[in-house]
């Protein structure tokens, strides 16, 4: 393994490694709890390596977005892996060097609004609200209406109807607009059901 970029490594506080031209593997302490401790088993690293000829043709950085459990984290986060292709003086591919970062969120409307990336909470602290009201209240707030909410959940309209009523009330609101409101103040425009969390690793770009 390369001393320097392993030194490298391990100066670093932020979850990295790196890749030989051999596809042997190095990862700092941060980067190994995240990966579950087992990096010869990780999916990232398997998604890496499937992908890994066509990082080296083009020269380019390979990203994923991986929602695997791993470390020692009692709940999964989505994070994003970069991996860079390096080259010697001579052009002579030399493996990849690797980073992970939380993904983080924004739709297209919290954007214009002038909102900021977040990440999002898989661990809903507002305990007023039942299970099936958080799924609910999660669709809602991605636009869907009643029919669609009800499509989705596999529940009839009327249910989401009252639900929604039930809702409204803990909250202490009146309608859908005062609701969003109060979600954003109280974070919950943030949780996601975890039940509703993709698992496996995707590329993004390559």
């Amino acid at each position: 393994m390369n001393s320097p970029i392993k030194q490298f490594c391990q100066s670093l506080t932020i979850p990295c490694g790196f890749t030989d031209a051999q596809s042997g593997v190095y990862t700092n302490t941060t980067m190994t709890d995240i990966l579950g401790m087992t990096v010869e088993s990780s999916q990232v690293l398997d998604v890496f390596h499937s992908h890994e000829e066509v990082v080296r043709h083009k020269k380019l950085p390979l990203s994923l977005l991986s929602t695997l459990p791993g470390g020692y984290n009692p709940s999964p986060q989505p994070w994003r892996f970069d991996f860079f292709p390096r080259f010697d003086e001579k052009n002579i591919y030399q493996g990849a060097f690797f980073y992970a970062q939380p993904f983080l969120f924004l739709s297209l409307l919290e954007y214009i609004e002038g909102g900021s990336p977040y990440t999002i909470n898989l661990i809903q602290s507002d305990n007023r609200f039942s299970p099936r009201e958080r799924r609910i209240i999660f669709c809602l707030l991605q636009r869907l209406s009643s029919k669609e909410v009800g499509k989705k959940l596999n529940l009839s309209h009327r249910t989401i109807e009252n639900n929604l009523q039930s809702i409204y009330q803990k909250a202490g609101v009146n309608n859908c607009r005062q609701f969003r409101s109060y979600c954003c103040t109280n974070g919950i425009n943030r949780f996601l059901p975890p039940e509703f969390l993709p698992s496996g690793s995707q590329v993004i770009s390559v």
